[in-house]
């Protein structure tokens, strides 16, 4: 029953490189990215607990019970159990470090409005604007219980209709709550990354969280698509993606996003066929005496 677990969560953890390459919109592939890496996340952890579960039982009754007797809930033994166990301890340990690492940067990303050199209320973005003092091409927003939009003095070279596209976007990030998406796709590519192709998925799919904030502020009056690319073209365009939230360049990885989809084509097609095969061979009766044995 742990593999059945374990099997369904593989699958749905490679959702996200299927829908990476889709036709859909980016808004409908973040969501079906992130919502089935939540549930892939959760369900290999529920396996994970279901395999090392048996350990404890065994121990329990002194080793009375025949590992064997087990089987059915966790194949494998006693030192699959604690092999087990010490996986799920680690991956566990991954996902609390990018948690706090997460945490960390946001409290760097953060300006108090002491270190600003100006303070703007600004209805587009929606929040507080903050300059830092450098001209050096800045542009992000911080979420959060002070979220606000940080951007830096060079922005102030820019047009105004540049100006108003760029602060749009940034806000679009803060209104459309895109840090929890991201924190999914960080957690996901934590403990899929090994996976080729998996870290080109996860890039595309931030590239399409882009995507979408231009489209959302691109509903908002005097904010169009050639001026938002104008206002990236002025801020550095794809080169200055690490300094700028302004990527919406999807040419550069195509290549390693189809090789990420077919890796994931793949193994969801062989994760079904053994979910499948395991689901014959273990009949829903066995399912059912193995719960009734546990309570």
């Amino acid at each position: 029953m742990s593999l059945l677990v374990i099997g369904i969560g593989v699958a749905l953890l490679t959702m996200p490189a299927l829908s990476a390459t889709s036709a859909l919109g980016p808004k409908a592939r973040v969501r079906i990215a992130c919502a089935s890496a939540t549930a892939g996340i959760w369900l290999v952890g529920i396996g994970v607990v279901l395999t090392a579960s048996p350990l404890l039982l065994w121990w329990h009754d002194q080793g009375e019970v025949a590992a064997v007797d087990l089987g059915h809930l966790s194949p494998g033994g006693p030192w699959a159990w604690m092999a087990s166990g010490v996986l799920g301890g680690v991956g566990a340990s991954w996902i609390v470090g990018f948690f706090r690492q997460s945490a960390r940067a946001r409290r760097r990303a953060s300006l108090p409005p002491w270190a600003a050199t100006t303070v703007l209320h600004d209805d587009l973005a929606g929040a507080e604007v903050r300059v830092a003092p450098t001209m050096e091409p800045v542009a992000f927003a911080v979420p959060g219980r002070d979220r606000h939009v940080v951007v830096s003095e060079s922005v102030n070279l820019l047009a105004a209709p540049e100006r108003r596209a760029v602060l749009a976007h940034e806000g679009a990030h803060l209104r459309l709550r895109h840090d929890r998406h991201l924190l999914v796709l960080g957690t996901y590519q934590r403990i899929w990354g090994w996976v080729p192709g998996a870290r080109s998925v996860v890039a595309a799919h931030r590239r399409s969280i882009e995507q979408w904030a231009d489209l959302d502020a691109t509903r908002l009056p005097h904010v169009d698509a050639q001026t938002m690319a104008a206002a990236r073209a002025q801020l550095g365009g794809c080169e200055g993606a690490h300094r700028i939230d302004l990527e919406t360049c999807d040419a550069a990885p195509a290549a390693e996003s189809s090789r990420g989809a077919l890796v994931g084509a793949t193994a969801t097609v062989a994760v079904l066929i053994a979910a499948g095969a395991y689901s014959v061979t273990h009949t829903v009766g066995d399912a059912t005496a193995i719960m009734a044995a546990l309570h």
